[in-house]
């Protein structure tokens, strides 16, 4: 036997001591992630009901994990069950996403990509159909369209007043075409580009789809369907040209050299009105009918207007008239019409005049001016002499054609003017001056008494306003010793 030291007992007794002490204690805990709380309530509460997410799923994928972006920054957490995944971050909460929603959530990257995080259940739409929203867009889903991502400036257009209405819901994705992208929905398409978001829709996405698109002849739109100048129509404008729709003349577009012609003349609101047809080939070049005339564009050259003749008459009262009419003129009202005249302007283009004739002589004027229409003869303007306050001196100066005045002869104030009577007209007064024995009317038209040269908007012998003047037996004022080269009147005088 050997003997035992009490200090050796202690030294063997104490670390054997420290060690049952260890096998004790508690087992350590594993760490819960921020997160993993909320999402298992989520799951629980979901449980029963029609988005009941069914179990978890078997070790090792039945605890939640992180969810980083491309630079593995830490963004939340994700937890994947049976029938659909559960995400979580800081900002938004714990979310569930399922079905064809989370398949094409996780095809663009899922919380880890430019959607983000979801910020609400899936939430049924009127239209039958379903959506999500996420952080940096929506995915909308049904039977019919599945599921398609929108975001961006897309997003924005389609939330917008009553567009989501219209388009219903999206049948592809936002993808690029030339200029930005397209997007198609049930009810149209919604373009980006440098311009923003700009909706398509009806007739006048079937004339676009049908020249091509974006990559055809119009290019990308550049602002919505938008109310036209004329009632009841509708106008697109896109890079490279416009549609133009109405009910009565369908969907047109017009571009190149011929809507800028169209366009330099006031659009839809000038002498022509809406297009009536496309641009189609013709000899040689390109023309656009309208309504009432057509645009003609050869190849190497401006495009030409040729305008329909379309005057009309209609009668006219005293309150029209404050300044050429006065109690106790030859004529009253009564005795007068206006004439809605077409003329050719100095560029070319037609345009509606007003003209004011005795009420006999509104036949006659209207033949001259369809002749001299026919020829296109350029007229200045064919306006009242009301414009210019009754003053025959500052129509002159103006250039304009006009009939109807209650007045004396300019220069002869003795005598009344057969303008007075509505039975006389001047024509494009600084072209063809009046001459007295002592002055040139109006001022700065001297040059014009020279009629052997023959300039734009003279009245010479052989033109349309003479022979046609001639034909209705009304005598040119040419022929006086002070000659009058503007005016023609019914009773030569």
């Amino acid at each position: 036997m050997f003997a035992v030291n009490s200090w050796t007992v202690r030294l063997v007794v104490l670390p054997l001591a420290l060690l049952l002490g260890l096998l004790v204690l508690p087992a350590a805990q594993a760490a819960v992630e921020p997160g993993d709380s909320a999402i298992e309530a989520r799951w629980v509460a979901l449980q029963g009901t029609p988005g009941d997410l069914g179990p978890e799923l078997a070790a090792p994928n039945d605890k939640p994990r992180d969810v980083r972006n491309s630079q593995n920054v830490l963004l939340g957490r994700v937890q994947d069950f049976t029938a659909g995944s559960i995400f979580w971050s800081t900002g938004t909460g714990a979310w569930d996403v399922r079905g064809a929603i989370r398949d094409r959530y996780l095809a663009a990257g899922g919380a880890g990509g430019t959607l983000g995080f979801p910020t609400a259940a899936p939430e049924t739409l009127a239209s039958g159909g379903a959506q999500q929203v996420f952080t940096g867009g929506r995915i909308y889903w049904s039977d019919v369209t599945g599921a398609h991502a929108l975001q961006g400036a897309v997003l924005a257009r389609y939330l917008a007043g009553a567009t989501a209405a219209l388009l219903k819901l999206p049948t592809t994705d936002e993808t690029a075409v030339a200029g930005g992208s397209r997007t198609v929905f049930q009810g149209g398409e919604i373009y980006r580009s440098a311009v923003g978001a700009r909706v398509v829709s009806g007739a006048i996405l079937a004339r676009y789809l049908a020249l091509g698109g974006s990559t055809g002849v119009l290019g990308m739109p550049t602002s919505e369907e938008v109310a036209a100048q004329v009632a009841g129509a509708r106008v697109s404008v896109f890079a490279k040209g416009r549609i133009y729709w109405s009910a009565g003349t369908g969907a047109r577009a017009v571009y190149g050299g011929i809507l800028a012609k169209y366009l330099a003349m006031s659009g839809e609101r000038a002498y022509l009105g809406l297009p009536k047809s496309s641009v189609y080939a013709v000899r040689g070049g390109h023309r656009v009918s309208f309504i009432y005339g057509y645009i003609t564009q050869l190849s190497g050259k401006s495009a030409v207007v040729t305008g329909y003749w379309r005057a009309s008459v209609r009668t006219i009262t005293a309150r029209e008239i404050p300044y050429t009419y006065r109690s106790g003129c030859p004529v009253g009202p009564a005795s007068l019409r206006r004439v809605k005249m077409p003329y050719y302007d100095w560029a070319g283009v037609p345009r509606l005049g007003d003209l004011i004739v005795r009420t006999s002589a509104a036949d006659d004027m209207q033949r001259v001016f369809k002749r001299a229409f026919g020829a296109r003869f350029p007229i200045r303007q064919i306006r009242p002499v009301d414009v210019w306050k009754g003053s025959d001196i500052a129509a002159m100066a103006a250039d304009n054609t006009s009939a109807f005045n209650c007045r004396k002869v300019t220069g002869n104030p003795y005598r009344l003017s057969q303008h007075s009577y509505g039975h006389a007209i001047d024509i494009n007064t600084v072209e063809n001056p009046y001459v007295t024995a002592t002055q040139v009317y109006p001022a700065g038209s001297r040059t014009y008494l020279n009629r052997r040269w023959v300039r734009k908007g003279m009245i010479v012998s052989s033109g349309p306003i003479a022979a046609g003047m001639r034909a209705e037996g009304w005598p040119w004022g040419a022929r006086w010793s002070h000659p009058d080269y503007q005016h023609f009147s019914a009773n030569g005088g």
